[in-house]
């Protein structure tokens, strides 16, 4: 049950990659039509943002906060076009720019280093994925706005990466700090923390499997 994250372009693109029949289904032509529109969609988004970028630039120097919003544009046009090496470079040049702007505890720089992370992980480049969502942990519980179910969240995000590098000891540790917010804060039929739940179920059968081979 490893948890992967895919954006909806890269997962249309994979379903758009299979062999029809030479007559396709009103379905399968309208899930053509929605992935042509999103890349259209995007494509245009990028050529704007990288005309913004050139004026601001010129205008405001690098380190500007109109820059850094048009980094992180350009980033999530390459991320939607399944460009991940391209989205990487965008989101750390918004990174580079928000660390000299921003606080260390603010938010926004926490969603930064996530979203950045997530990207690695994306890339399958998981050991660095791990790197930026910690830093995005660390930032974010140190931020006077912190709230609880998003430090969750990263838990969980961070258990998924170690499950995908098949260390399970460790995915448990996250997740187990994951489950204990979730229910502190949530009510015991949202599936948030149903999830937390069957993910360590799933964590400690894996780790007592792992345990038999040895014995």
């Amino acid at each position: 049950m490893k948890k992967i994250i895919l954006s909806t372009s890269i997962a249309l693109l994979l379903m758009t990659n299979i062999s029809y029949a030479d007559t396709k289904t009103s379905e399968q032509i309208k899930v053509e039509k929605d992935y042509q529109q999103k890349m259209d969609k995007a494509n245009k988004v990028l050529d704007n943002a990288n005309d913004a970028l050139s004026k601001n630039y010129k205008r405001h120097g690098m380190f500007h906060s109109t820059v850094a919003e048009d980094y992180k544009v350009i980033s999530e046009a390459y991320f939607t076009l399944g460009k991940l090496d391209e989205s990487i470079d965008y989101s750390l040049h918004a990174l580079k720019v928000e660390m000299k702007l921003q606080k260390e505890n603010n938010p926004s720089l926490a969603k930064l280093y996530f979203d950045t992370g997530n990207k690695y992980y994306m890339h399958k480049q998981h050991p660095t994925a791990i790197l930026y969502m910690k830093k995005a942990l660390e930032i974010y519980k140190n931020s006077p706005e912190k709230d609880p179910l998003v430090i969750s969240d990263i838990y969980e995000s961070i258990a998924s990466v170690y499950i995908n590098l098949e260390d399970y000891q460790k995915s448990l540790d996250y997740e187990d700090k994951c489950l204990s917010i979730r229910q502190k804060h949530l009510k015991k039929d949202n599936e948030s923390l149903k999830r937390a739940q069957m993910n360590i179920k799933y964590l400690n059968e894996e780790l007592q499997k792992n345990k038999n081979k040895v014995q």
